[in-house]
C-alpha cells in the first residue's frame, strides 16, 4: 500500500503496482482506468482507501480552536478538497473502496469510525448499509482475508460487534458498543476512554 494525497503521486503507485492508495486524489482518465484494471498489482486492480476525516477538522474549523499555522490549515484544505473529488469518482466509476480512519491525526479518535461512515454518506450517494458493507466485507476483500472474516457466515470467524441502538437509524450507535467478539472470544462491556474536547470540537464542523 502507498500513503498518497496527489495526483501525481497516485498516478505513479498506481504504475508501481500497488494494491491499494490510502487518502487519495482527485483522478483523471488514466487513473481511474488503472484503479479498476492495474496489472501490476497483486489481484489485477488497485483499491482506494479514502480518510476523509484526516484532513477535514483542520481544513475546516478556525484556526483559533485547532492551533495550527495558516500553512497547515491551506495544506489541509487542498489535501481534503481533493482527496474528497476522488471519492466521489470513485462511487461514480465504482472503484474498489475500503474505509478507515487515521487515529495518529490530531482529531481523529480510535472510537469515532462512525464519523468517517458519516461523512461519506454526506459527501457521496452512498447510503449506511454500502458503508457498513464497505467497512466489513470489502476491507476483508482488499486485505485477502474474506475467507476468515468480514461477513457472517458459516466457517468464518465470528468477529462482531453489538450495539444497544440499530445505526440504520443513528449512526452515532456504532460509538456505543455493549460486545465486541473477536475470532470467537467474548469481550463483555468493553470500556473505551473518550477525549470529549476533542468530541466536542468535531461536532461543531458538522
Amino acid at each position: 500500500m502507498t500513503h498518497v494525497e496527489s495526483t501525481m503521486g497516485v498516478r505513479i503507485a498506481l504504475r508501481g503496482g500497488v494494491d491499494t492508495i490510502e487518502h487519495g486524489a482527485e483522478m483523471d482518465e488514466e487513473i481511474i482506468t488503472l484503479y479498476k484494471k492495474n496489472p501490476n498489482a497483486l489481484k489485477g486492480y488497485t483499491a482506494l482507501i479514502p480518510t476523509l476525516q484526516a484532513g477535514y477538522p483542520s481544513a475546516k474549523l478556525d484556526r483559533s480552536l485547532t492551533k495550527v499555522s495558516e500553512t497547515v490549515k491551506e495544506n489541509s484544505r487542498l489535501v481534503y478538497d481533493s482527496m474528497l473529488k476522488g471519492v466521489q469518482q470513485a462511487v461514480k466509476y465504482d472503484i474498489k473502496m475500503g474505509i478507515r480512519t487515521v487515529a495518529a491525526m490530531p482529531f481523529v479518535t480510535h472510537y469515532d469510525i462512525w464519523r468517517e461512515l458519516d461523512h461519506l454518506m454526506r459527501q457521496t450517494s452512498l447510503n449506511l448499509i454500502q458503508l457498513i458493507e464497505k467497512v466489513t466485507k470489502t476491507n476483508a476483500e482488499i486485505l485477502g482475508i474474506d475467507d476468515l472474516t468480514g461477513t457472517i457466515e458459516l466457517g468464518k470467524q465470528a468477529d462482531l460487534i453489538v450495539l444497544d441502538q440499530n445505526p440504520l437509524d443513528n449512526i452515532k450507535a456504532l460509538a456505543d458498543i455493549s460486545i465486541v467478539m473477536v475470532k470467537g472470544n467474548l469481550i463483555k462491556a468493553p470500556t473505551v476512554k473518550s477525549m470529549k474536547e476533542v468530541d466536542a470540537l468535531l461536532d461543531l464542523v458538522w
